[in-house]
């Protein structure tokens, strides 16, 4: 509820700001932006493809983006965006554009407060009003916040596959880097006909979203024993328990903490350079299953509680495995039929079936 008052009060700011503009959106005078996107790795990688289209209307404009400190280092070296900074107290003075994809009752008061009232503004309000009840993929919905400024004919934009073929980001050589020594440590000490990886990821910010950890067990053992592919086990601090606990299950593989193997970086775009040398990807609907999507990887996501297709990958090495319930979505917080999850309809022998169908052959 608290959400969607948000978004009602920030469509009421956007309309009240907009009404006071006498020049059209379009015009030369727009030499400042900021972007708004105070959110999580998933969401962030859902909304990269609007600095792609921002410059290329606005070329010669500064784009500063406000976003999470974990996040902003998915961001670094994006060709598209002059700053990033990562706390609201860092906005301090006007931008011709305010675009908020994501912004909270602080970045609000921002854009009415007399120091950094902007010019116009743009948010994600007006457009969850109008598509109540046909959420789209989360890539439109982004994209449909940005389009009243877009200086070039954006008719036949409102498709999730052209859209994506801007979502981009940028690892930098270090970043490579680390990857290639983290993949010569997933590889070390293994059997010769070990060639590649795969990433699993049992995490998900919602424990009703995560797969049966004895499952991830056995398919661990499958990966490895079956199509010897190394099972790496993916997560930061946080997860460490959930992994701790398959490898006292018997789980194949290494596990991966964020900040834990050398070199021991937390950058984001190292655990997707990581994640791109992949000979694979299986997890759960969560952040990292979106770098994977970037990434254009074979990848099998396992869905539970989660809205249907707004957050899926869009990538055609994907399989998505999602069992509908009629409960779905709920609060992702209190399961009606906890000892039937809809996760749990997901069988091992369904993503072993999705996984042979997308690996290469």
């Amino acid at each position: 509820m608290n959400e969607k008052l948000l978004y009602a009060a920030n469509l009421i700011a956007s309309r009240y700001l907009n009404a006071g503009s006498r020049k059209p959106v379009h015009v030369a005078s727009i030499k400042r932006i900021l972007v708004v996107k105070w959110d999580e790795i998933g969401d962030m990688a859902a909304a990269v493809h609007v600095f792609a289209l921002i410059r290329a209307s606005y070329p010669e404009a500064e784009i500063t983006v406000l976003c999470k400190p974990f996040v902003a280092s998915l961001l670094g070296n994006h060709p598209a965006i002059s700053k990033v900074i990562t706390h609201e107290r860092e906005w301090q003075e006007r931008y011709d554009v305010v675009i908020e994809l994501r912004g909270t009752w602080g970045t609000l008061k921002k854009s009415l407060h007399w120091k950094t009232m902007p010019k116009y503004r743009f948010d994600r309000g007006w457009i969850r009003f109008k598509q109540r009840g046909n959420q789209p993929h989360e890539l439109l919905t982004n994209y449909r916040v940005i389009e009243p400024l877009l200086m070039f004919d954006s008719k036949g934009w409102n498709d999730v596959k052209a859209l994506s073929s801007f979502r981009k980001i940028y690892p930098a050589a270090d970043n490579i880097d680390h990857a290639e020594r983290w993949k010569e440590w997933a590889l070390e000490g293994s059997d010769t006909s070990v060639k590649s990886y795969v990433v699993l990821h049992t995490g998900a910010r919602s424990p009703l979203r995560r797969w049966s950890t004895e499952r991830f067990v056995k398919l661990s053992q499958w990966l490895l024993n079956e199509l010897n592919l190394m099972p790496i086990w993916v997560g930061t601090n946080d997860e460490v328990d959930q992994i701790s606990e398959a490898m006292k299950l018997g789980g194949a593989g290494k596990a991966w903490i964020a900040g834990t193997v050398s070199p021991e970086s937390l950058d984001l775009l190292s655990f997707y350079a990581f994640i791109s040398k992949a000979a694979l990807y299986v997890g759960n609907e969560s952040g990292p299953l979106q770098l994977a999507d970037m990434a254009d990887i074979p990848t099998v996501a396992i869905y539970g509680p989660g809205v249907p297709r707004v957050f899926y990958p869009v990538s055609n090495k994907c399989e998505v495995l999602h069992h509908v319930l009629a409960c779905n979505p709920c609060d992702q917080q209190h399961c009606s039929q906890p000892d039937d999850r809809c996760v749990d309809r997901v069988e091992l022998a369904q993503v072993k079936e999705a996984i042979l169908r997308v690996l290469p052959l």
